[in-house]
C-alpha cells in the first residue's frame, strides 16, 4: 500500500484535476482512485495493441486499392493520358481533393523523418518514398475517404464514388454492408477511441466489448485470419473483466 507521501507525490505530479475523474468514482477514496487509474493505464495499453493492429491493416488494405484505381483513371486535363498508381503525388478526382491537405501534411511530416536522420542510418539522404508518407496518414484521413450517409456532407458524392470504384474490395469479407456505412461507422468509433487511448483520457464510461468488437469485425471484413490472430493476442476482455469498480 503506498505510504500517505507517495499518495500526494503521485497527485501532485499528474495533477488532481487528472486524478479526479477516478476519484469521484472511488467516493472520494485515494487508494481506489489510484487502483482505478492503474486500471485505466492498462485497458489503454491492451486497446492500443489491438488499435494499432487494426489502423495498420486498414492502412494497407485502403493504399492496396487506391493505388489500383488510381491507375485506372484518366488524367483529367483530357489528354488521354492516365494517372498513376502513386496516389499520394498523383491523385485522381475525387481524391485529389478529398485528401489535398492531409496529403501535403504527410509529405512534410515525412520530409521532417528524413531530414532527423542521423549520417549512420541506412536511410540517410534518402527521399520519402511511397511508403513513407502513406505511414504519416492518420487514422483520421480514412474516416473522410470512406462513404457517409449524410447527404449534406460537402463530400458525400466523392466518397460515394471512392466506395463503389474501389474502397469496397479493401473489405471483400463484409457481411450485409454493401453501401459501406457498416465499415465507416466502425472506423469512425475506432478513430474516437484512439484518440481517447493517445491522449491518456478515462476509458471508464467506453462501452469495451463494443468497441473491441469493432476493431475485430473492421479486422474480419478486411482478413478473417488477421482478425483471429489479432483476437487471440487481445488483452482488452480480459482486463476490462478486472476493473476495480462496478461501472
Amino acid at each position: 500500500m503506498p505510504s500517505r507521501q507517495t499518495l500526494i507525490a503521485i497527485t501532485n505530479h499528474l495533477h488532481p484535476a487528472r486524478l479526479g475523474t477516478y476519484t469521484s468514482r472511488c467516493s472520494n477514496d485515494p487508494l481506489r482512485a489510484l487502483e482505478l487509474y492503474r486500471w485505466n493505464l492498462e485497458l489503454s495499453a491492451a486497446f492500443q495493441q489491438v488499435l494499432a493492429v487494426t489502423e495498420v491493416a486498414l492502412r494497407n488494405a485502403i493504399d492496396g486499392q487506391l493505388q489500383l484505381w488510381n491507375a485506372s483513371q484518366p488524367h483529367h486535363t483530357g489528354s488521354g493520358a492516365q494517372h498513376t498508381h502513386e496516389w499520394l503525388s498523383d491523385p485522381a478526382r475525387p481524391l485529389n481533393s478529398l485528401t489535398k491537405g492531409s496529403r501535403v501534411r504527410a509529405r512534410d511530416h515525412a520530409q521532417d523523418a528524413l531530414t532527423a536522420r542521423d549520417a549512420g542510418h541506412p536511410r540517410h539522404g534518402v527521399a520519402p518514398t511511397h511508403d513513407d508518407v502513406l505511414t504519416q496518414l492518420t487514422f483520421g484521413v480514412w474516416t473522410k475517404l470512406l462513404p457517409t450517409s449524410d447527404t449534406s456532407d460537402r463530400n458525400f458524392r466523392g466518397r460515394e464514388v471512392l466506395w463503389k470504384d474501389a474502397l469496397q474490395h479493401a473489405f471483400p469479407h463484409r457481411k450485409g454492408d454493401p453501401d459501406g456505412y457498416g465499415v465507416a461507422s466502425r472506423t469512425a468509433r475506432l478513430h474516437a477511441l484512439r484518440n481517447r487511448v493517445s491522449h491518456m483520457e478515462p476509458l471508464l464510461d467506453v462501452h469495451v466489448k463494443a468497441r473491441h468488437n469493432d476493431a475485430l469485425r473492421l479486422l474480419g471484413a478486411m482478413s478473417p485470419e488477421v482478425r483471429d490472430w489479432c483476437s487471440g493476442i487481445s488483452r482488452v476482455i480480459e482486463v476490462d473483466r478486472n476493473c476495480p469498480i462496478n461501472r
